[in-house]
């Protein structure tokens, strides 16, 4: 079937993590590529990006989300297009959106006790035969090692390794560095976030846009659900749903599933020998929300 044009105005669903892209001044936003699920457009700094999003892509954290699949819409845009956006609205060629309500992004859900070390290492067994990147699992986990033990110098330099490494719109080092920030999240480390964020925002700008504000999301413990499920899971040592998860996080890009995959299993190799290095868990949270609501 011929994808149709889009109607001259549609509703669309923001995340809470970029709504002030959209409901601030107006302004211009750059076209960084565009593909049949997914328009991604980079709205002032370098990491301040936004993602466009048909009903059946993936659920980028950041994302305004649209009530249509891939195969009902036309983007009519190409890289280096710029579009305007604020105020509530996205204007693109011929039509627009307006942004109506938010939706909840999926985020790793914290600890609430401490999991036995022989449960995470049955967690990071259950990948080991999926042929990760052994080396990038090692620096991810010598990466959690050092901020979880406020070494900022060492975490410093091991970051900056990562960062931008590898290929593609989100290269390999910034996908297991992904890990390291949402397992950081998970088991509750207050100074471990610190110390690899700060590290993170400081090289943003030596990887690409949609990777940095990726990275940005992920000091928050927000991911697409399957990486957020998957993390949560092998946090709590539970290997059943871990090997379950798994398999719809290596489904996702080329190889950004698996670098991710990998960049967890070196984590939990790590916390599962450093047992006093993770914080007391935190009281139970409040049952969650429902998934968006209306604005005003």
């Amino acid at each position: 079937m011929t994808p149709q044009a889009p109607p001259p105005s549609m509703l669309g669903a923001a995340s809470p993590l970029t709504w002030d892209l959209l409901a601030g001044r107006e302004r211009e936003a750059t076209v960084l590529a565009a593909f049949p699920t997914a328009v991604y457009l980079r709205a002032g700094d370098h990491h301040e990006v936004l993602p466009v999003v048909s009903s059946d892509a993936l659920m980028l954290p950041t994302a305004l989300r649209l009530p249509l699949p891939a195969d009902d819409l036309v983007w009519g845009l190409a890289a280096g297009d710029t579009v305007t956006l604020g105020r509530g609205m996205l204007r693109l060629p011929g039509w627009g959106i307006r942004v109506v309500r938010q939706w909840r992004p999926a985020q790793v859900r914290p600890l609430t006790h401490r999991v036995a070390g022989h449960l995470l290492l049955a967690a990071a067994a259950v990948m080991a035969p999926r042929g990760l990147d052994a080396d990038l699992a090692d620096r991810a986990g010598f990466t959690l090692r050092a901020a979880l033990r406020g070494d900022a110098a060492t975490a410093t330099s091991l970051v900056d390794g990562l960062v931008g490494s590898g290929r593609g719109l989100t290269p390999s080092g910034d996908d297991a560095l992904c890990a390291v920030l949402l397992v950081l999240h998970g088991v509750g480390s207050l100074t471990g976030l610190r110390v690899a964020s700060a590290a993170t925002a400081a090289r943003r700008h030596a990887t690409t846009s949609l990777s940095a504000s990726l990275l940005d999301a992920a000091a928050g413990g927000y991911a697409v659900p399957q990486v957020a499920a998957l993390v949560t899971d092998a946090l709590r040592g539970d290997e059943t749903a871990t090997a379950t998860a798994l398999e719809d996080v290596l489904a996702i890009g080329h190889s950004s599933g698996r670098d991710l995959a990998a960049g967890l299993a070196g984590c939990l190799r790590v916390l599962a020998l450093l047992p006093h290095a993770v914080p007391r868990p935190a009281a139970p949270e409040p049952a969650p929300e429902p998934a968006g609501r209306d604005l005003p």
